[in-house]
């Protein structure tokens, strides 16, 4: 599909939303049929870093959704998507406030995207606003040089996540590349994480030397969950 275009299903059914429903958009109040339409979506994915994400506000019914975009991200349109079950992010927390208030009450499964520029506290808030989340993945496809390393020493939320307490069982680090800031954030979740059933850790690097280091530091990590794996992949 050609980049400017939103993908969105009611269902099993998909429909696609170009530019030119931007431009009509520009020209008339939203009608009562995309209204409508908005109002029973269910499944969701804007990959175009130009959407006009104005008019997507109320999307009740939303329970997927995938967002890949730096540029105009919206207080009101992260609200819309608090009703989902699966989300996927990949955003510039410097582009978004912090967004208080909007608890993501059915969220089970977040994949979160660590190229972006603040994607830790992104993450932060996430957590603490997701009381169900189960499954937490990271994901990395960028080269070590192009990355965002978390940084050292980074402010921590001031107390446990109700998700790390009660409800997150997997955790995925897709391109995990071991350095300090990067090892500090996966410490504090190998530590705080009480109902961790596995832990998945796919290193960047090729190098077995400095995968056994990584290794070597992650599983010494005394975990709160007794019953908890330690995958290296």
């Amino acid at each position: 599909m050609d980049k400017g275009k939103a993908v969105m299903g009611t269902g099993r059914r998909w429909a696609v939303v170009s530019k030119e429903l931007n431009a009509c958009h520009r020209k008339v109040s939203l009608d009562r049929n995309l209204r409508l339409f908005l109002f029973f979506l269910r499944a969701m994915l804007i990959y175009s870093v130009a959407y006009d994400l104005r008019h997507m506000e109320n999307m009740p019914a939303l329970v997927e959704a995938s967002v890949c975009i730096t540029t105009g991200v919206t207080q009101k349109f992260l609200k819309a998507l608090t009703s989902v079950h699966c989300l996927s992010l990949y955003l510039s927390f410097s582009e978004v406030v912090h967004p208080s208030g909007m608890i993501f009450n059915q969220l089970v499964h977040l994949d979160l995207y660590t190229f972006t520029e603040g994607w830790w506290d992104l993450l932060t808030c996430m957590l603490q606003d997701s009381p169900k989340l189960r499954l937490l993945k990271l994901s990395n496809n960028k080269l070590r040089s192009e990355s965002k390393e978390t940084p050292i020493g980074r402010r921590r939320p001031s107390s446990v996540p109700e998700c790390l307490l009660s409800s997150l069982e997997a955790f995925v680090w897709i391109g995990y590349n071991g350095r300090q800031g990067d090892r500090e954030m996966a410490i504090y979740l190998l530590k705080n994480t009480a109902c961790l059933k596995t832990a998945t850790f796919s290193p960047d690097s090729t190098d077995l030397g400095e995968k056994y280091q990584m290794l070597k530091v992650l599983a010494s990590v005394a975990t709160t969950s007794a019953s908890s794996q330690l995958l290296f992949d």
